[in-house]
């Protein structure tokens, strides 16, 4: 009976352990382990567009009287995706506003009709208000911050009714909605948007661009630094009678709506006085100053150091090939040179300013060209802009010839003119670093604070 118990006791373990082995339990059924594959992440909703800003006004004292507005030429940046891991930033209304309660709530359902954005077909410039201020308080949420709103505001004359049309501004995502909402007050913001003059609420024309921009896959910190930027660089061009070009989004989610609204009537100051924002898709490691790009010294508009460009922005390190038949083209058909010998050659650059910007170059040897009757120096600006007609990304890049397959291999760094605030920076800054928005604003503004 004994010998029987045993027999039947080893029996079982012999099945237990055939069922472990086939069944993959206790190990492995062949040398490598079974590698389960996780399920994949859901794509996060990308920006429509990342056209940064294109307008540029010198300052006071170097106005031409016939001419009071220096107009950038608009840089095709077509609709890249800026953030190769974007953050896909989902919230909930009450975690969004939990800063917010109180007395000044109200629901977008009662909100008046000058959250409208009107379209006006014969416009007459806004005046602008001699003197603005605005004050900020802490909330003591720290995914929002609210602001009390400029208390001045740039006012602009309506058309007849016949001439005039409007458009409500984000009425697909809150129409519905009855998400509590911090009311905006009487401020008028105009711009210009792809030719057509619109003038509309503050809130309505920032959730724009900001949709626009970076739309809501960012981290909500740099979203919001993007609405103060651009506030700031709406109202600079607007209290001196003039509409910034710009994109409106129609398509404005609750979520960007609500960071815009936690941040609106917050501006960026320098010397007590709103400055001119400008802000690109990304940086080249270093931000460009503007006196690098256009000429002209603006004491906030200084290079910076970017430290996370290189290991996090996707526009770091880009590479695009041309074949030398092309290049050697698009040179005579825009400068009148004349490329021939070893392509290998062809292009010297003679020196870089603000990190990886290239300051002039020749091109078969010649530093500058003839256009129009007016002689015009190669720069790295010239050749992005005027000779490759904006197909590569940035003045920060290198060239190299491969005479195996007889092409230009160009490797930019950046998207954009890179000056002022980097879009890919302030949302890596915010979520590798923890930066809220004003610590992002102040950093590429130097000198500058937000208020």
């Amino acid at each position: 009976m004994k010998n029987l118990s045993l027999v039947k006791l080893f029996t079982a373990l012999f099945i237990f352990a055939v069922y472990m082995f086939v069944f993959n339990i206790a190990g492995t059924v062949e040398e490598n382990p079974i590698v389960r594959e996780e399920p994949p992440e859901p794509p996060a909703e990308q920006p429509q567009h990342a056209t940064g800003t294109t307008d540029f006004i010198l300052p006071d004292n170097q106005i031409d009287s016939s001419e009071t507005t220096v107009r950038i030429e608009t840089l095709s940046f077509g609709t890249p995706t800026l953030c190769a891991s974007p953050v896909l930033s989902v919230y909930k209304p009450s975690e969004l506003v939990a800063g917010l309660q109180g007395s000044d709530m109200q629901t977008s359902s009662s909100s008046s009709s000058k959250d409208r954005i009107e379209i006006i077909d014969d416009p007459v410039p806004p005046e602008s208000s001699s003197s603005s201020s605005s004050s900020s308080s802490s909330s003591s949420s720290s995914s929002s911050s609210s602001s009390s709103s400029s208390s001045s505001s740039s006012s602009s004359s309506s058309s007849s009714s016949s001439s005039s049309s409007s458009l409500s501004s984000s009425s697909s995502s809150s129409s519905s909605s009855s998400i509590p909402v911090k009311p905006v007050g009487d401020e008028t913001l105009t711009v210009n948007d792809n030719g057509t003059i619109v003038s509309g609420s503050s809130l309505d024309i920032i959730s724009g661009i900001v949709a626009n921009e970076i739309g809501n896959s960012f981290a909500p910190e740099a979203i919001k630094a993007q609405a103060v930027a651009a506030y700031s660089y709406v109202r600079f061009f607007n209290d001196r009678g003039q509409s910034p070009s710009v994109i409106l989004s129609s398509n404005v989610n609750d979520s960007t709506r609500l960071l815009v609204q936690s941040v609106l009537g917050e501006a960026v100051y320098y010397d007590g006085e709103i400055i001119q924002a400008v802000y690109s898709a990304s940086s080249a490691g270093y931000t460009a100053s503007s006196k690098s790009v256009w000429g002209t010294n603006y004491p906030y508009l200084q290079s910076v150091f970017c430290e996370l460009d290189e290991d996090y922005d996707p526009n770091y390190a880009r590479t695009k090939t041309f074949s030398s038949s092309d290049i050697k083209s698009r040179v005579y058909n825009k400068t009148g040179i004349s490329l021939s010998g070893n392509p290998e050659n062809w292009f010297v650059i003679d020196g870089r300013v603000d990190g990886k910007y290239v300051g002039t170059m020749s091109i078969g040897g010649n530093h500058a060209y003839v256009s129009d009757g007016k002689t015009i120096n190669i720069t790295g600006r010239v050749f992005r802009e005027k000779i490759m007609s904006f197909d590569i990304r940035s003045t920060a890049f290198d060239i190299e010839y491969n005479p195996s397959t007889d092409e230009f291999t160009f490797t930019t760094y950046g998207y954009g003119h890179g000056v002022g605030m980097s879009q890919n920076g302030a949302n890596n800054l915010a979520k590798y670093w923890g930066w809220d928005y004003r610590k992002i604003l102040e950093y590429y503004y130097t000198g500058a604070y937000v208020a």
